[in-house]
Parts: structure tokens; C-alpha cells; sequence
């Protein structure tokens, strides 16, 4: 019975299939060869891009660091502008693209250095391959980035040594570090055309390093930089935590009196508290941002255009608000911290932002 059962099953599937609308052309058929060479390739163009990508950000994006420390209090650190890989950081059909994409082997290879960064100075090019640090012999293969990456932390009156080889030629450099944020910047395939900060680093969407020019870009960044530095991302945890917790009392109080709340009241009041004050959160980014931007050199009266380019494909955030201002609040607020500045660069003033006085 089983058997007829199964064929039954079986037979039934078919007929539904016959009978379903299929294509009318004549395709032609594809070679699975051609179809893995083309994924090869499409993986080599991804790592190419993304890797130009990442060297704008760092570019736009260092100098910025460099502005806001004052800003980051304990959040900074000594920085030297350059990043490395190996292919180790890739596997499978992608390490094989690195290599032959990004010309990466399991010895540190040089990948960004940033415009006006002490790697620059010391003239550190992308493709450097790195093999001595401060003496010693550089790490290779597995985790070789990860241990490098700890050694290129130094002092901030300590200045790293380099041995390298640049088309088989030796050469020795030595980097003088600077103060910065301490903020990674990453560039990620994958996402819509928006940024994040998460405390530590300010990721960055491919879409929007497609979407946004090099001002436009300069703002994004500085508004996550201020995120980091006003410790937005810390305020939002313990908000939530506070609202879980007060949430947690109610679903204890509601289960004394036999009603089992399945922990609702503590996922909706931790959701909620964690979305307290998040437009005040992002106002006071935009506005630290400017300041970022400002101390930095960076253009400030393009800036705000960001938002009349975002509502193009966002009509609706001009006027609707939810966890974000509206982007027609955004420019006018925007345009108001530039008109701010400026009064202060006229006036001789430092160019830091307004505190609210204590109580």
C-alpha cells in the first residue's frame, strides 16, 4: 500500500508538472564548463572591485579618523593607514580568485594604503609584500593577518619597521604613527545603499560606495565616525537591556498569576527601548559629523545634498520619519551646522561642537 502510495504521489507530481506553462523558445544548450569559467570570473571582478572600493574608503576615511580623536576620548588609538591580506582570508573557489585576481599568496601582501597616512609617508605601495616587522620574520598562511595586524598596533611614539619585497627588490621602511579613532572601515559586497556603525567599525555597503560621490561619501562616513565616538551603539544596548529587564518583571508578574506571556512583554519593551531617542541619536551624528568633516578640511556645503540625492530613491523618508529623521529635516539641519562652523572658522574658534551645559 505504501509502494502505491508513493507512485501515486509520484504520478500525481508529473501530471501537475505536464501541465504547468513552460517557455516557448528553443534554448540553446549550455556548457557547465563555460558556466564555472564565468563564476571565476565574476568572483575575480567582485574581489577587483571591492578592493577599489575599500582603497577610496580608506583614502576618504583616514583622515577623518585622524580629525575626530579629540572626539573619541578612550576610543582612539595610534594608526598607521595600511591594511594586508593573504589569500588565507579566502576559501575555496574564492581563494582561488584572490590569487589570481589579487595576485595573494599565504605571504602578507600589502592591499590599501591611504592618502596623507604614515604608510604613505613611509611609501608603502599596494602589492608590497611584507616579510620582517620591527626585525623579526612577518607571520604567514593561517592567521597571518589576524597576529600582523596586533604587531602594527604599536605606541603612539613608536614607529614600526618594515621589511619588504617590491618586485623582488628589498626595502626597509619605517612608519611613524599617528593618533586616530580607532575605527575600522569595511567595505561589504552585500547590502542597500545605507552605512552602519557598530561601535568598533563603520561598514559600508558596496551599493553605497555606487551610490554616493566622494562629499557624499565624506558625510556618510562622518556621521558613522560620530556614531562610534559619541557612543551611540553603547547607548542603544543599554536601553534595550533596560527595557528587557523591565519588560522581564512584567512576564514574571503575569506568570505569578498563571498567564504565560512567552517572554512577549520582554522582547516588545527591550524592541521598544532600544528605538528610544534614535532619531535624537542620529540628529546629534549628523551634527558631529559636520564637525568631523569640518576639522578634517573637508567640503561642507555640498554636504547636505546627500539627502535630496537619497529622496530620489527614497521619496518617501522626506516627509515620513520612523527610527531616522525625514531627509528634508536632515539637509535644513545640515546646512545649519555648516552655517555654524563657519561663523566659528570666522571667528577663530576651535571647531568643536556645542555640549549641553550639565544640570
Amino acid at each position: 500500500m505504501r509502494r502505491c502510495h508513493r507512485f501515486f504521489r509520484v504520478g500525481v507530481s508529473s501530471a501537475l508538472l505536464a501541465a504547468c506553462a513552460g517557455t516557448t523558445t528553443q534554448l540553446a544548450p549550455v556548457a557547465p564548463k563555460e558556466v564555472a569559467e564565468e563564476e571565476m570570473a565574476q568572483r575575480r571582478h567582485v574581489l577587483l572591485e571591492i578592493e577599489k572600493a575599500q582603497r577610496r574608503l580608506d583614502d576618504l576615511g583616514f583622515p577623518l579618523l585622524v580629525s575626530a580623536a579629540p572626539l573619541c576620548e578612550k576610543r582612539s588609538a595610534a594608526r598607521l593607514g595600511f591594511s594586508v591580506a593573504n589569500v588565507r582570508l579566502y576559501e575555496n573557489r574564492w581563494a582561488e580568485a584572490a590569487s589570481s585576481a589579487l595576485g595573494l599568496s599565504d605571504t602578507l601582501s600589502v592591499r590599501t594604503v591611504a592618502v596623507g597616512s604614515p604608510a604613505a609617508a613611509a611609501g608603502l605601495q599596494p602589492g608590497d609584500l611584507v616579510v620582517g616587522i620591527n626585525g623579526d620574520p612577518a607571520p604567514i598562511g593561517k592567521g597571518a593577518v589576524g597576529t600582523a595586524t596586533k604587531l602594527f598596533s604599536p605606541q603612539p611614539t613608536a614607529p614600526l619597521k618594515l621589511t619588504m619585497r617590491r618586485r623582488g627588490e628589498a626595502l626597509e621602511a619605517v612608519l611613524h604613527p599617528v593618533v586616530a579613532c580607532k575605527f575600522e572601515m569595511l567595505v561589504v559586497a552585500e547590502g542597500d545603499i545605507n552605512a552602519y556603525a557598530d561601535g568598533d567599525r563603520v561598514i559600508m555597503p558596496w551599493a553605497m560606495m555606487r551610490f554616493a560621490n566622494d562629499d557624499e561619501l565624506g558625510g556618510v562616513l562622518g556621521h558613522e565616525i560620530a556614531h562610534n565616538a559619541m557612543g551611540h551603539i553603547d547607548a542603544r544596548k543599554k536601553n534595550a537591556f533596560l527595557g528587557a529587564l523591565f519588560g522581564a518583571l512584567l512576564d514574571i508578574a503575569a506568570a505569578t498569576q498563571g498567564t504565560n506571556t512567552g517572554g512577549r512583554n520582554t522582547a516588545n519593551f527591550m524592541a521598544a527601548a532600544a528605538r528610544a531617542f534614535s532619531q535624537d541619536f542620529e540628529r546629534e551624528a549628523d551634527y558631529v559629523g559636520m564637525y568631523v568633516l569640518a576639522r578634517a578640511g573637508r567640503p561642507l556645503e555640498t554636504v547636505p545634498l546627500f539627502w535630496r540625492h537619497f529622496a530620489q530613491i527614497n521619496p518617501r523618508a522626506i516627509s515620513y520619519a520612523s527610527t531616522h529623521p525625514t531627509t528634508a529635516e536632515r539637509f535644513v539641519r545640515l546646512r545649519s551646522a555648516a552655517a555654524e562652523i563657519e561663523r566659528k572658522r570666522a571667528g577663530g574658534l576651535e571647531l568643536l561642537p556645542e555640549m549641553k551645559k550639565p544640570n
